[in-house]
């Protein structure tokens, strides 16, 4: 089964790599919350901007990481989560409500305010993943460039905000989470095989299906299938799950490789005015939604949060928030995206 192509790599790719772990290794010894991902991404990002020859993009590296943190998210579900299936009843109409109003106050901000063209306006306001958005737009006629830039600064924006709001408020140590302390001496060889052919399997059945952002969704939701049914109880060991964070994090830093600064500062300018309007929308969801789940606002925060469902569902791993419960939201919120925003596109065209 074919998974994907190699990319060509250059000296550049371990030098951006090694850039980003230095980061990250800052960051952790600061005891900042989600380190490894966060400060991997400010190292890569700032290099980038001030264009150091060093830095080139690496989201090409990202799929066989991103399939290691779907297997490492889809080990966090188990038997006991069927027990919130009100909960997840009642968040899909607040995911439904706030990933709309979401799309329609980012479109009207873009079109009316920041003035981009209807195509672009449309596929940058919709709250999903970069590449899908950008991809999907620049086909559709969009501005790519401009699609991809926008996603870029809201996805950061939050990462970098996110956490580290949580951590001063909730006081919780990211680096004692359960999943970061397992080692690779504790995984028997039969879990070696199993967390292999999770991220394999699914990846490959992902990426036959068509599904956005397979590498990580497809051993997501393999990974969880078989947890739940109790199959295994493995998990990857901690330091494949840093070197992951850190390869998402530069990942997300490298997308500014190459931004003039004209364009950059004017995507950035509407970005920090974007983004606390999609998290006021998602703020009001959560303070109605909150109480009905039986959830802390905080945990119906990151389920409804514009910032990517890797992104988020690492800030509830890193955060001891209700994992499963997030990751669950934040795929039902990227397919209504994926599928329900680009058919209604195609249907108004």
């Amino acid at each position: 089964m074919e998974i994907a192509i190699l990319p060509k790599l250059t000296w550049r790719h371990p030098a951006t790599l090694a850039l980003a772990l230095a980061g990250g290794w800052v960051f952790h010894m600061l005891h900042l919350p989600l380190a490894w991902m966060l400060g991997a991404m400010c190292a890569t990002m700032f290099a980038a901007l001030l264009e150091l020859p060093v830095v080139t993009r690496t989201r090409p590296m990202r799929p066989p990481f991103a399939a290691i943190l779907g297997v490492t998210l889809g080990a966090t579900f188990q038997p006991s989560v069927f027990a919130q299936g009100q909960s997840l009843a009642v968040l899909l109409v607040a995911i439904t409500a706030s990933t709309v109003l979401c799309g329609l106050a980012g479109y009207q901000y873009l079109r009316r305010v920041a003035g981009f063209d209807r195509i672009t306006a449309y596929f940058a306001a919709m709250p999903a993943g970069l590449q899908e958005m950008a991809l999907q737009g620049g086909q559709a006629g969009g501005d790519e460039r401009r699609i991809a830039l926008i996603h870029a600064c809201r996805v950061s924006l939050l990462v970098i905000f996110v956490p580290l709001l949580y951590g001063l408020i909730y006081h919780v140590d990211s680096q004692k989470t359960p999943l970061m302390t397992r080692t690779a001496g504790d995984i028997a060889g039969a879990d070696w095989l199993w967390l292999t052919a999770l991220a394999v399997v699914g990846w490959g059945v992902a990426r036959r299906l068509e599904m956005p952002n397979a590498p990580m969704i497809g051993p997501l939701l393999l990974s969880a299938s078989v947890h739940l049914l109790g199959w295994t109880e493995a998990s990857p060991p901690h330091m494949l799950i840093v070197v992951a964070q850190v390869v998402i994090g530069s990942a997300l830093g490298s997308n500014f490789v190459d931004t003039k600064w004209s364009l950059l500062w004017q995507t950035l300018r509407h970005g920090l005015v974007l983004v606390p309007i999609l998290c006021g929308v998602c703020l009001s969801a959560a303070a109605v939604a909150g109480p009905l789940v039986g959830q802390s606002f905080g945990v119906v925060f990151l389920t409804l949060a514009p910032g990517g469902t890797t992104e988020m569902s690492l800030i509830a791993l890193a955060l001891h928030a209700d994992v499963a419960l997030v990751v669950s939201s934040q795929l039902v919120s990227i397919l209504l995206v994926n599928f329900g925003a680009t058919s209604l596109f195609r249907l108004r065209r």
